[in-house]
């Protein structure tokens, strides 16, 4: 891994917050070589490079695939001229083999035109092997 491919950028990202595909991607697109605008790249070159970096991420145990779920059953209620605050989430893991996870997201991510909002197809947790690795890359940084 170096600082500067996609697979890094979304482990960086993913000490910080679950990590949509449609983040990854995007972040996939920044470690790409040349000078085409993002909404300008070929969408099946981005979904495989997309793909091959969940798949690096999870055959070395770094990240996980899963859903974000609501917290308790109430959503917070706001009053007039106050802001509403989404409710509390947590990373779930799915229930599947890192194998069995990367091909329900190729199934599901079939289109690679599809516009991907977040929270579509699955979100993307670091590992605590992740999180190590991520520390290590950050502290290398720094000297």
């Amino acid at each position: 891994m170096t600082e500067d491919d996609g697979a890094t950028k979304v482990l960086l990202r993913g000490t910080y917050d679950a990590v949509s595909l449609a983040e990854l991607r995007f972040l996939v697109s920044l470690a790409e070589q040349g000078d085409v605008p993002y909404l300008e790249r070929e969408p099946v070159a981005l979904r495989e490079a997309s793909l091959r970096a969940i798949e690096f991420l999870l055959d070395h145990g770094l990240m996980q695939l899963g859903d974000l779920e609501v917290v308790g059953s109430a959503v917070p209620a706001s009053g007039e001229g106050q802001r509403t605050r989404p409710p509390p989430v947590r990373f779930e893991p799915w229930a599947m083999s890192n194998h069995e996870a990367l091909a329900r997201v190729r199934r599901e991510w079939w289109d690679p035109e599809k516009d991907l909002d977040p929270g579509n197809i699955c979100w993307l947790q670091n590992t605590p092997a992740g999180d190590e690795v991520a520390r290590r890359i950050e502290a290398a940084r720094d000297t």
